[in-house]
């Protein structure tokens, strides 16, 4: 192959590549868990059986099978003055 291989090519009009944006929010978030417990019998075996319609989940009690669902909400800490 001749040095002038690469010089030679066709320009194929590519698009340039996209940069990814940079994240607005900040890096150290925190998340509030708290585990779901059935109202029934007070089990905290309750496993999500549907979370198609996010942020709403369907949970099933494995001890005694009553079903309810829980609404995530977003938590915001209160101010430390």
């Amino acid at each position: 192959m001749s040095e002038d291989f690469l010089n030679n090519l066709p320009d194929l009009d590519l698009p340039a590549r996209r940069r990814k944006k940079k994240s607005r929010e900040p890096k150290d978030q925190v998340v509030r868990y708290i585990r779901p417990w059935c109202p029934k019998c007070n089990s905290t075996n309750v496993p999500v059986y549907n979370s198609n319609h996010l942020p709403i989940r369907y949970h099933k009690c494995s001890d005694c099978g009553h079903t309810f669902k829980s609404i995530e909400e977003k938590y915001q800490p209160e101010n430390e003055t």
